[in-house]
């Protein structure tokens, strides 16, 4: 038998294993997580609202802020959190950092629009120029603006974790390995030639992400730090690029069915949500001051392009969540057991964040919250 055969034999087999052993563990439990009659902190009428809108099932820890310009100065940020952290049983707060997932894109946004706005790159720079050296030097003609919106014709992920990912999944394992020269020869291999339609890619935007951090001769999460993080006072926000680096007093992620999965950890896949942490106390900050217009990067939040078919494309932003939300501009994330979302209503003054462990969306409850928050600045 050739090798590729055995060897593809052999993942396989490796594969249907782990399937299977992930399914013995369902039928004996876990539990699954509820926060029915779990603990609350911080505002508890705004805890009450997420509770409506999330439900109790599936998740063991939520955390919400909702930003409201209408309200007095010192109470235009409301937070709240229920739940617990993990089998232990310590309460959840505000501040309590979780897995940002696919939200770290969005900051990955601002700092390109920070870096676009002092010059240092532009939209229609090939990747290729900023990343010698590498295999996207070589096959990188997307530029940066078609990374930014997703269309630099990369995949999704790389072909090497196409088999490895739902394994992992099954298991809770962390599927994303490699530092920032591995994502950009990943990409290289991938090829990025640009002009191509709309086709959501984390690979696209790691590779953005490592490649602004080399033409700033930086480390990616230095390099956020100095041009987002810190001007917007985002203090508690985070990148792991080592397991012993994840918050120790971070939220668990869980899946709903209750079973614990492992934080993700992978330096060069950070700038796609990978090992990024933050709270509700300081996503809010973030929100509340994109919609003052005093946080860096906030024109990362408009559209790129006049045309009526791209009106939904920002820099790693959406600007319009669906029919019935066209004025929010948004972004989400979901590692194997957390979900993110933050959206802001510009034109209401209007901003909200949910993190909460699970492996269920909180798109829709996110945008109930913030449909209901022009009635709360009244309590």
């Amino acid at each position: 038998m050739p090798r590729t055969r055995r060897t593809t034999t052999a993942i396989a087999a490796l594969a249907v294993a782990a399937v299977l052993g992930g399914a013995a563990t369902l039928l004996v439990g876990p539990r699954p997580p509820s926060l029915d009659g779990a603990s609350v902190t911080g505002d508890a009428a705004l805890a009450e609202d997420l509770l409506a809108a999330l439900g109790p099932d599936g998740v063991r820890a939520a955390s919400v802020a909702v930003v409201d310009l209408a309200a007095p100065a010192d109470e235009r940020v409301r937070t709240a959190a229920v739940g617990v952290l993990d089998d232990d049983g310590a309460p959840v707060r505000p501040g309590t950092p979780f897995e940002t997932g696919s939200v770290a894109k969005a900051l990955d946004g601002l700092l390109l629009a920070e870096m676009l706005a002092a010059g240092e790159v532009r939209l229609d720079e090939p990747v290729a120029d900023l990343v010698p050296g590498t295999a996207l030097a070589e096959d990188g003609g997307a530029t940066l603006g078609e990374l930014a919106t997703h269309r630099s014709g990369l995949p999704r992920l790389p072909a090497s974790m196409l088999l490895t990912s739902p394994v992992l999944r099954v298991t809770g394992g962390d599927p994303y390995t490699g530092g920032p020269a591995d994502v950009l020869d990943a990409a290289g291999r991938a090829g990025a030639p640009g002009g191509a339609g709309p086709r959501y890619s984390n690979l696209g935007a790691a590779a953005l992400g490592q490649a602004l951090a080399a033409r700033a001769g930086v480390p990616w999460d230095e390099l956020l730090a100095a041009r987002v993080l810190g001007p917007a006072g985002l203090t508690a926000t985070t990148v792991a690029t080592a397991p012993d680096e994840v918050p120790a007093d971070g939220a668990r992620p869980v899946t709903a069915a209750g079973r614990d999965v492992a934080p993700w950890v992978a330096e060069g896949w950070a700038p796609a949500g990978v090992g990024t942490w933050s709270t509700a106390e300081d996503l809010g900050r973030l929100a509340l001051g994109l919609l003052e217009g005093t946080a860096p990067g906030a024109a990362a939040l408009d559209p790129v392009d006049d045309d009526p078919a791209r009106a939904d494309e920002g820099l790693l932003w959406v600007v319009g969540a669906g029919a019935d939300h066209p004025e929010v501009v948004w972004h989400n994330g979901g590692t194997g057991g957390t979900s993110t979302f933050v959206g802001l209503d510009r034109g209401a003054g209007r901003a909200v964040v949910v993190l909460a462990t699970t492996d269920r969306t909180v798109d829709d409850a996110a945008l109930a919250v913030l449909a209901g928050t022009g009635d709360e600045v009244t309590r």
